[in-house]
């Protein structure tokens, strides 16, 4: 079975994606073909697979599969790329997305691509998970937060895999070790939920400033440096968050399912 897809990446957070324009759901097993197509060894090899599909209620809509077959709620980076696929293919530059996690509005702006993910919220200010301190955020998907550990031990490498699906905490989440360079700019490293260590989540990012304006120690606007790069994080007065940053197609094709 032939399947087109087009890769794309947002500070190295890499996606192969699906263009299902015409179509509001996949007549095919997406969780398997996620498994296999993500593959970096004998697929195309990505951190997830993404839908771009019709939608009733919004421009067009979004679905995700983690490399692992996993369905994820949301996901910032894969957000913004398929928002730079959709201007290439229709011209839209304004817009809004249908996802998992409700409607995000879009907005591309040369190659800057800037999305909304709603209003995240602090779940719990203060968890002890191993014993590790961390805020536990909602931003669609759950991400746990630590501020304490440094990150030139690879903390995220160890503690990750560990707090995935760990029993003290509600669900399964993604894992980020945050180091603070000033009130305006922090670098943070990551483990995702059903894909491991990865060089960027939108959605983490936010996770990450919200809990340090919690803390009182982070502005509403702030530089979140990445293994893959940086995008901007910026809160509103309503709440609402705002991701942005670049995003690039890296290649395209036509990947041999075999089934």
């Amino acid at each position: 079975m032939q399947i087109p897809f087009i890769k794309m990446q947002a500070q190295g957070n890499d996606f192969v994606i699906l263009n299902l324009l015409g179509h509001q759901e996949a007549d095919f097993d997406a969780a398997r073909l996620a498994k296999d197509i993500c593959d970096r060894r004998f697929g195309v090899g990505a951190d997830g697979l993404v839908l771009l599909l019709d939608s009733e209620i919004a421009a067009a809509k979004m679905q995700i599969f983690n490399s692992d077959g996993s369905r994820a709620l949301m996901c910032g980076s894969a957000l913004r790329c398929i928002s730079r696929l959709l201007k290439e293919l229709s011209g839209i530059t304004e817009a809004e997305i249908a996802t998992d996690a409700g409607i995000r509005p879009i907005l591309i702006e040369n190659n800057t691509v800037q999305v909304s993910l709603g209003k995240p919220f602090i779940v719990s200010p203060m968890i002890v998970v191993e014993g590790i301190n961390g805020c536990l955020v909602n931003v669609g998907n759950h991400h746990f937060v630590c501020f304490d550990l440094p990150l030139e031990d690879d903390p995220h490498l160890h503690y990750g895999p560990v707090f995935e699906r760990h029993p003290d905490l509600p669900s399964a989440v993604n894992t980020h070790f945050v180091r603070v360079i000033s009130s305006e700019e922090i670098e943070i490293k990551i483990w995702e939920r059903g894909v491991g260590a990865t060089f960027a989540c939108g959605t983490g990012a936010a996770a990450c400033v919200l809990c340090g304006m919690e803390k009182g120690i982070l502005k509403k606007r702030v530089t979140v440096n990445m293994p893959g790069g940086a995008v901007s994080i910026q809160y509103l007065e309503s709440g609402e968050c705002v991701l942005g940053g670049e995003v690039s197609e890296t290649f395209s094709g036509a990947y041999q399912w075999k089934i």
